[in-house]
């Protein structure tokens, strides 16, 4: 049995378990009666009687000790590993919780304790770790970073003062092993009461993700007088604005409604006519200089109290 076969056979013993079901005909649905013998089809439909689906959660009980219609899956493979000799139909993915930390002053500040990084012997990315073991951070600010290859670099750029200290945050991808949905679940628990702040891209996907992530704050980019610059550089992207319509598309819609600060607008605009973007590498490679910029207009007007001696441009 595999983790959609109990899925699937979840959901239909769990839908009018006192009557009969109809499903779509289904590569799933056909296993599911040529393996336990239960329902049939017919006129290219999956029919289930009440009395298949006793059979269901019975034989469901009977291999892997949980019963369908109440329990679900166990979170992890060890768990798993208790009931079943799969120990891959565990609900969650191995590195489900995993997230990639850092910090520029190369001192991690989390459940009270110090953790040094970046030694002179071996230059780190930071360091892998499980979101849900983090119950403290001791760092007034976070950062979030888009790009991986930007982590391992963080303690070399020249930053403003609150990301200096900050703790760093890889936001996660699907190949690294550091997961989108633990990045989103740590700032969700202590988000609130720090600074956030994403560094990301400066194109349309990299300003959406500054706009959709939770609690953040600031956006962390090429100062505003570099704009002309970085638009117009033979290093700008402009294939890879194109191909990102759906993200711009969010945000002039976000412009439109009158609650971003007028530098995070007019970024978004000047991207929109120069339809061009520029990434967070090649602001590394060619010493771009970076600043904060308020996201919202309620945070533009409170920053000098936020974020002292650290110049917005």
């Amino acid at each position: 049995m595999s983790l959609k076969t109990f899925n699937w056979v979840r959901g239909l013993v769990k839908s009018n378990p006192g009557g009969t079901s109809t499903r779509r005909k289904s590569a799933m649905g056909c296993f599911v009666i040529d393996r336990y013998q239960c329902g049939r089809l017919r006129n290219n439909a999956l029919i289930f009687t009440a009395d298949d689906k006793t059979s269901l959660r019975r034989q469901m009980i009977q291999e892997f000790k949980l019963d369908p219609f109440d329990a679900e899956l166990p979170a992890d493979r060890v768990e798993a590993a208790n009931f079943h000799n799969n120990e891959k139909l565990a609900k969650n993915p191995v590195s489900h919780d995993h997230i990639l930390l850092n910090c520029p002053n190369k001192t991690l500040k989390l459940n009270s304790r110090s953790i040094q990084l970046q030694t002179e012997f071996i230059p780190s990315a930071g360091m892998m770790c499980l979101s849900s073991g983090i119950t403290r951070i001791d760092h007034d600010a976070i950062v979030v970073v888009e790009n991986l290859a930007i982590m391992q670099l963080c303690s070399t750029l020249t930053l403003p003062a609150l990301c200096q200290n900050a703790l760093w945050i890889y936001r996660g991808d699907y190949k690294s092993g550091a997961k989108i949905d633990a990045c989103y679940n740590l700032l969700n628990r202590f988000g609130k009461n720090k600074a956030v702040v994403v560094f990301s891209d400066m194109d349309p996907k990299g300003l959406e993700i500054a706009l959709t992530m939770p609690h953040a704050q600031y956006w962390l980019g090429p100062g505003l007088r570099t704009w002309d610059h970085c638009f117009k550089s033979d290093y700008a992207s402009r294939s890879g604005y194109d191909q990102q319509a759906v993200a711009m598309a969010f945000l002039l819609k976000k412009c439109d409604m009158g609650f971003l600060s007028e530098p995070f607008r007019e970024l978004i605009l000047r991207m929109k006519n120069e339809r061009s973007s520029y990434r967070q590498e090649h602001s590394y490679a060619h010493n771009i200089g970076l600043s904060l910029f308020p996201i919202k207009q309620e945070m533009s007007q409170h920053s000098a109290l936020k974020i002292p001696g650290t110049l917005l441009l």
